[in-house]
């Protein structure tokens, strides 16, 4: 995997400009292509909160390696609590397989549908962790 360091600056746009196409107006134009767009959001936003607080502008290869897109661990680096906890993994539907957490953007990615939890679901816990991400990004 090519890693691609990133400073704070270009993860903290990335996740509003991001966030900004992932949440439409309205609840019900909000298909998997735009939760696609809010794990990215999460995603940059997580590490920019996590660059803050080591007290450095850029995620460099290492950090990339370590973390991919495992948000469950940077959260918990992050030592947020569990009402921010992400779920531990997914089931997709017809033929059913299961995934961890960190790989939905694959299944929103390729058109899967997520029933336990559900898409919906998955949203609305990501959108809470992106409100604690714009508080800390303040």
């Amino acid at each position: 995997m090519s890693a691609i360091p990133f400073t704070n600056r270009e993860l903290t746009r990335a996740m509003r400009e991001l966030e900004a196409v992932a949440t439409p107006p309205t609840e019900s134009a909000r298909k998997n292509p735009h939760r696609l767009l809010l794990f990215y959001a999460v995603e940059c936003g997580l590490k920019a909160v996590w660059l803050r607080r080591q007290r450095r502008d850029v995620f460099d290869s290492v950090d990339i390696t370590k973390t991919g897109h495992n948000l469950r661990q940077v959260l918990k680096e992050l030592n947020v609590g569990a009402h921010l906890a992400l779920p531990e993994s997914f089931q997709l539907e017809r033929p059913v397989r299961r995934a961890q957490f960190g790989d939905i953007h694959q299944a929103w990615r390729y058109g899967g549908k997520c029933f336990s939890p559900t898409d919906e679901d998955c949203e609305k816990q990501l959108l809470k962790v992106l409100s604690w991400i714009q508080g800390e990004l303040k």
